[in-house]
């Protein structure tokens, strides 16, 4: 990685300006429509009491043409009337910045600290909302980090889940980069975490999980095996506090979880409620999307599970890895044997001297392709078809308009129509490509399973592939 991601993150101070009112106050960085409640949100220091400029964002923000509505407050929270100012959402500052300011017509001293609500950095017209692309923003173009740095297919994976998801913020301190990843992913069910090869993970937990997994255990590698499961991480009604005022400290709006509670698991375990603090969520759909998603996870109790692992064949998985546990004595909770069940290493400890690996895995919910499958975690190779055929249509590119193009080229091109079709055949031939390989292909690999070494067991219903 180009960057540590335990350093430490500076935001910019009031003094790299030549008259500012405090040199010490720090300089925003602003995310998402930062909304809710009924005072001003966050301060804008002064960085010219020359020019009566107060700064809203040490970035440019999305502008007023654009959808941005600005509301600035005085020190009581009354609102000041926009015709004493102007908002000047790219602003170059004097040290050739661009930044967002509010540019006041008088001093406006007696009435600080100035505070707003509007919405924060842009990419062009648009608002930069998506949690996961507000952390790909803050890690490239803030904190010092490439594009590179992530895990691309991590990364794309966990955009499309957060696609419906706004994320409205700020970051307001001096921290590691760390730190501020795990507040944002918190606000939204994710995690994160840095992989064997130094790329940055991120995946966020969603009701229909697909998993990128990377191998399998079985009970005969494994000793000094612990398995728990007891209520302490249950979770059957998730309540939320949501639209945090960075001027008071103190979040403004809540939800006690009631609607999205499950009822079944409140009948069994009684009432297990958790309250969350969501400081980078201010949308009641987002905030009932996510209580939603972690009763589901949590409404029963969670396998903790820690054992040597004496064989040190799997050796290469990291923290965060998913892998399948093979074991006789667990069981879900429809009294299934634990095969191919979905875990998470959460730690890993190599005592190459005792030739074994301490691992502490975290149960996933799911199997896969147990013979007790769920619909939903069942991906069947005949809808992978249809969804390609469907892909083409969709793209109106018909087999025969392909074959017909591609014919009136080669013969456009001074090739007779069967010296064309003779090289395509060859050439497919050759490449040894059938279209039935290219669906079995394309079906697995969607599925995890193409890549996969050795035997992948489906359950007694289904045999060994």
């Amino acid at each position: 990685m180009t960057i540590n991601i335990e350093k430490t993150y500076s935001l910019g101070r009031a003094w790299r300006y030549a008259h500012p009112r405090t040199s010490t106050d720090y300089l925003p960085a602003v995310y998402g429509d930062v909304k809710g409640g009924n005072k001003g949100l966050w301060n804008c220091p002064c960085i010219d009491t020359v020019n009566f400029y107060y700064l809203i964002a040490d970035s440019t923000v999305l502008s007023a043409a654009n959808g941005n509505v600005f509301t600035v407050y005085d020190k009581d929270n009354a609102v000041i009337d926009s015709a004493g100012y102007t908002i000047v959402d790219d602003h170059t500052d004097e040290n050739g910045r661009h930044v967002a300011i509010i540019n006041f017509t008088a001093d406006q001293e007696a009435n600080e600290p100035i505070s707003i609500r509007c919405c924060g950095k842009n990419d062009g017209a648009s608002l930069i909302e998506n949690p996961i692309e507000v952390i790909a923003d803050f890690i490239t173009n803030l904190a010092g980090g490439e594009a590179a740095d992530f895990d691309a297919f991590a990364l794309q994976r966990a955009k499309i889940s957060a696609a419906a998801y706004k994320a409205a913020g700020l970051i307001t301190g001096d921290r590691s980069i760390g730190t501020t990843l795990s507040e944002i992913l918190y606000s939204f069910h994710g995690d994160w975490w840095i992989n064997h090869q130094g790329k940055l993970m991120i995946v966020l937990n969603i009701i229909e999980q697909t998993y990128n997994w990377t191998d399998e255990l079985f009970e005969r590698s494994l000793d000094n095996f612990t398995a728990t499961r007891d209520e302490k991480n249950l979770c059957n009604q998730a309540a939320v506090e949501y639209c945090y005022n960075y001027r008071t400290a103190a979040y403004e709006e809540g939800d006690d979880g009631s609607t999205t509670a499950d009822a079944l698991s409140q009948n069994i375990h009684g009432e297990k409620s958790t309250t969350l603090q969501f400081k980078w969520c201010r949308d009641a759909t987002t905030v009932t999307a996510i209580q939603t998603i972690i009763v589901n996870r949590l409404k029963n109790p969670i396998w903790m599970i820690s054992f040597d692992e004496v064989t040190l064949e799997n050796i290469h998985y990291e923290k965060g890895d998913f892998v399948l546990l093979n074991h006789s004595t667990l069981y879900d909770d429809q009294q299934n044997e634990f095969e191919n069940r979905i875990v998470q290493v959460l730690t890993k400890v190599s005592n190459f001297n005792d030739r074994t690996i301490s691992f502490e895995i975290i149960d996933k919910g799911i199997s896969y392709h147990h013979y007790d499958e769920y619909p939903a975690e069942v991906i069947n190779i005949t809808e992978v078809i249809a969804k390609t055929v469907t892909k083409n249509v969709a793209e109106q590119v018909a087999i025969t308009e392909t074959i017909a193009k591609a014919v009136t080229k080669a013969v456009t091109e001074g090739f007779s129509i069967a010296e064309t079709i003779y090289k395509y055949v060859e050439k497919t031939a050759t490449e040894g490509i059938a279209v039935t390989e290219h669906a079995w292909k394309n079906a697995f690999q969607y599925d995890g399973v193409y890549d996969h070494d050795g035997s992948i067991r489906y359950g007694a219903d289904y045999g060994e592939l």
